[in-house]
Parts: C-alpha cells; sequence; structure tokens
C-alpha cells in the first residue's frame, strides 16, 4: 500500500503580534513587537513587569457558549485561548470537515500546566470562610452553579481537546501533550503520525498556553531565564546575540488542519504545505537545561531529515527555537552546525521568539503557523535587534527579507530534555 501523504490546509493562530491568521503577516513585516507592560495581572512588587499579551479582550467571541464554557474561560486562560482561537476559524475549519464521520478525525492539543487564578476566588474565599463554612465541599459547590464535566477548581485535563472535538464533530481521538516547549509540537507531529497509520483522514493539531502570571513569571523568573527589567526598551530578546539575557515570557493559541492527500484530493483541498517528516528524541539531562553536547537536537534534525526523504542542503529555512537564554541559543546552533555543514551558507537561520515572545507549550504551534504563513508570502523573518551575531559562520537573518523557502525545518526543544523537529515542504503555487 501507498504511504499516505499528509497535507496542510488551514491554520490559525491567536498571537500577541497579530489577532488571527488574517493580521498576521502584515504583523510580521513591520516587525511588530508583542512584548509590553503587563496588565492582566498585579506584576507590582516583581522584577519582571513586560510580558508579550494578548491584548484583545476575547470575551465577545465566545459569549453565546454554554455557561460552563464562558465560566470555564473565566478561570483557565489556556482554555479561554483555545476556545477563541476555535471560534475565529470555525467557519473554515468545519467547512473542511462537513463531509467527514466522527470516526475519521481526531484532535491534538499541547497544552501547560494549570495555573490557579486565585485572585478570582478572593471575594467567594471571603464569603465561605466568613460564614463560618469552610467545608471543602461546599467551596466547590459555590464555585459551580451546573452540573457537568466543567467546573472552575478542578477542570479534567483534556477539556481544550474534547471542547475542539465536540465542535468539529472529531470522534476517533483526543489527546492532550505536556511536554513543556515541546507540547504543541509534538501534537502536531502525532497527527501527523494518526494520518500516516492511516488510523484517521484528518487531524486538527495545536496547543494552548500561558505564562503570564504571577506562578509561572515568578518560576521563570528563578530560574534566570527572564531578565529583571521594568522597561519595555530594556528587555528586547535577542536570540543568537552575543549580549541576549534572556527570553521574552508569553502567551498564545493556535490550531492547524492536518489531512490526508485523498482527503483533500476528494474535497477539492488546496493544501498550503506537505509535512514530511519529524524527529523526536529525549536526552534527559536535567529538568532545566539542555545537554551540553546538543547530541539529542543534532539526532532530532538527523531523524526528521531521514524521515522526510530529504537531504540538508535542501533545507532553505531553519526556524530555530532560539529562546535568547545563554544555553539554548548556543547548544542549538552547534546542533545545527553539526547536521548541516557545508550545507549552512545557503540556509536561513531566524527566530521569531523576540517578537511574540515564548509560549511554552504552545511555542510550536505559534511558530509552526507563523512558519506556513511565511510559506505563503515567500517571506524571512529577521531575528530583530541583532547586532553582534553569536556566531559569524551562520547565516542568522538580521533584516526581514522576500524569499520563497521551498524546505524548512521547525526546532522546539523543552525542558526534561525533550526535542522535537519538524520539516515542511512548500506547496505554495
Amino acid at each position: 500500500m501507498k504511504e499516505e501523504q499528509v497535507y496542510i490546509v488551514d491554520y490559525e493562530l491567536l498571537s500577541p503580534i497579530a489577532f488571527g491568521k488574517s493580521n498576521l503577516f502584515q504583523g510580521l513585516k513591520d516587525n511588530v513587537l508583542g512584548g509590553r507592560t503587563l496588565t492582566s495581572f498585579d506584576a507590582s512588587g516583581m522584577p519582571f513587569k513586560v510580558g508579550a499579551e494578548i491584548p484583545k479582550d476575547l470575551k465577545y467571541l465566545y459569549r453565546e457558549e454554554d455557561e460552563r464554557i464562558v465560566n470555564t474561560c473565566k478561570y483557565d486562560r489556556k482554555f479561554e485561548l483555545i476556545v477563541a482561537c476555535y471560534k475565529v476559524a470555525e467557519e473554515r475549519f468545519n467547512s473542511i470537515v462537513k463531509n467527514i464521520k466522527p470516526e475519521e478525525g481526531g484532535v491534538f492539543l499541547g497544552v501547560g500546566a494549570d495555573v490557579t487564578r486565585f485572585g478570582l476566588f478572593e471575594k467567594e474565599l471571603l464569603a465561605l470562610f466568613e460564614s463560618g463554612d469552610a467545608d471543602l465541599k461546599d467551596l466547590i459547590v459555590s464555585q459551580n452553579t451546573m452540573k457537568g464535566m466543567l467546573n472552575t477548581i478542578w477542570n479534567p485535563y483534556d477539556i481544550h481537546a474534547i471542547y475542539v472535538a465536540e465542535k468539529m464533530g472529531l470522534g476517533a481521538m483526543q489527546k492532550t501533550i505536556l511536554t513543556a516547549c515541546t507540547s504543541s509540537t509534538q501534537a502536531i507531529a502525532f497527527g501527523f503520525d494518526a494520518i500516516k497509520s492511516r488510523n484517521i483522514e484528518v487531524a486538527v493539531c495545536g496547543g494552548t498556553d500561558s505564562i503570564i502570571n504571577t506562578i509561572a513569571m515568578a518560576s521563570f523568573g528563578k530560574l534566570g531565564v527572564i531578565p529583571e527589567s521594568e522597561q519595555l526598551e530594556k528587555i528586547a530578546c535577542t536570540p543568537f546575540d552575543k549580549n541576549r539575557k534572556g527570553t521574552l515570557a508569553g502567551e498564545a493559541a493556535g490550531l492547524v488542519v492536518l489531512v490526508s492527500a485523498s482527503f483533500a484530493e476528494r474535497n477539492n483541498l488546496i493544501p498550503i504545505a506537505e509535512f514530511l517528516g519529524y524527529g523526536n528524541t529525549l536526552d534527559g539531562y536535567k529538568i532545566t537545561a539542555p545537554d551540553p553536547s546538543g547530541a539529542e537536537m543534532k539526532n532530532a534534525m538527523k531523524l526528521a531529515l531521514k524521515k522526510a526523504k530529504i537531504k540538508p542542503n535542501q533545507i532553505d529555512y531553519i526556524q530555530a527555537h532560539g529562546t535568547a537564554t545563554r544555553h539554548n541559543d548556543a547548544i542549538e546552533l552547534a546542533a545545527i552546525k553539526s547536521v548541516f555543514k557545508d550545507s549552512l551558507s545557503g540556509i536561513d537561520i531566524s527566530s521569531t521568539k523576540n517578537r511574540h515572545g515564548h509560549a511554552i507549550a504552545a511555542a510550536g504551534i505559534q511558530e509552526f503557523n507563523v512558519l506556513l504563513n511565511c510559506f505563503e508570502n515567500d517571506f524571512v523573518p529577521g531575528n530583530i535587534n541583532l547586532k553582534n551575531p553569536l556566531d559569524e559562520e551562520v547565516t542568522l537573518v538580521k533584516e526581514n527579507k522576500y524569499k520563497r523557502s521551498e524546505y524548512a525545518i521547525t526546532n522546539n526543544f523543552a525542558f526534561g530534555g525533550v526535542n522535537t523537529s519538524l520539516v515542511l515542504k512548500n506547496l505554495k503555487k
């Protein structure tokens, strides 16, 4: 049996630099920077007052939803982001799957760790304890006006994937992945495998996350990966610069529709790109730092190229993980040099985290969708504010340029030593 090809036919993205894919290219070419003074929580007393927030109020997108959905959005930012992202793409996405049977489609989402927004519970907690009833069971009841699977304190961890699956009628599988910065990257890879193995014909993949909250900002700050600053101009995220000081905390939600080539043909769908293959490795060197040798970063890229059945010299663009942290950038560049060797002079390299920040579990889908947008517009994004390149032997793109990339590889590397690379072929005519 001939191996099934996997095509990408649509995508959507809510990002600090653009609300929806229709605005994404404008944000990229105008070098919009998503970093701004934090407004969604009180950062007073913290040395980190800048992040890449999505500033738009999203409530108008889901206000007609079931009360439980609306209530959960209030307490779970990740859920709110993925609901809003789906709503923006609802008509387009549902048109794609209008003729599909439930068992022919699945949903794969990378989701960040839960962070309770305690400030929202303050009034309820005070009222509860002032009444003299400190029973946790009563607190839960007080927070939920309707019976059902969703509540405002303990939600099942797969509600994000279940929500999208129910909306689109995709019943084959709903999978949730939590592998930090590779969560949504792996979700896309798992969707690829499900189509390749002919288990399903359509996979809606992506992810959602936000580290714009007190606990996450304090935790990442403690690790030393977010520079201490209260001023926007002093926190410039500069991947691959010798003077880089750290990454930009962010949030995002994105979805991408993968389909089998046969499904695309039957439904007259025009693909944006072909997903050729991926590499996935684990080094387990340290929970918060990559292996200094970069061995498994190299293997992830090598495996991706092997599965894609292309050679290193066919790659035109590398969308790097590029966090602007001291360890990641140097190790990633060394790994790239080891894999691509003599082909480096013809390969453009950049990271877009300086623009939209690091969305952790949603980093992969945000960057994947940025890459698709660049394919559609024959565009290569520059490394904004790059002044002192870490390595002169590779082509670290400083300025945006219009150039067609036929083949590209996108990298994401996570806490715990998870490394995932994806290879795409541009199908734009």
